[in-house]
């Protein structure tokens, strides 16, 4: 069994530290029998390498932490609580994708 946590910490009221606070996931992960890995769910490259390991693991289930920011490269979502939850209108649905768009842009002269 592989499993993958989006670790955001947002919950939909405030953050994980201001609501429930987790604490140490990759310890207690562990101490229930898993074999942990955390990784920045960002990069692609570095999730399909700890998917690989994970499926090389087989005495034990893995768990792969994915810490990610809530709302990444969208610049009045990157980070906030409010947007856990919520449908942008239509004026900021255009705005998000034209930030998607420019980065895109950005990342193909790269």
């Amino acid at each position: 069994m592989i499993a993958i946590l989006d670790n955001n910490k947002v919950q939909l009221d405030g953050t994980i530290r201001e609501i429930l606070d987790t604490g140490n996931l990759q310890a207690k992960f562990a101490d229930f029998g898993f074999h942990v890995q955390t990784v920045n769910g960002h990069d692609v490259e570095e999730l399909d390498e700890a998917i690989d390991a994970a499926k090389a693991m087989t005495s034990k289930p893995s768990m792969i932490i994915a810490n990610t920011v809530k709302g990444k490269g969208i610049s009045f979502m990157e980070g906030k609580a409010e947007w856990h939850g919520k449908t942008p209108n239509d004026e900021q649905f255009d705005a998000a994708f034209e930030e998607l768009n420019r980065r895109a842009k950005q990342l193909e002269v790269n």
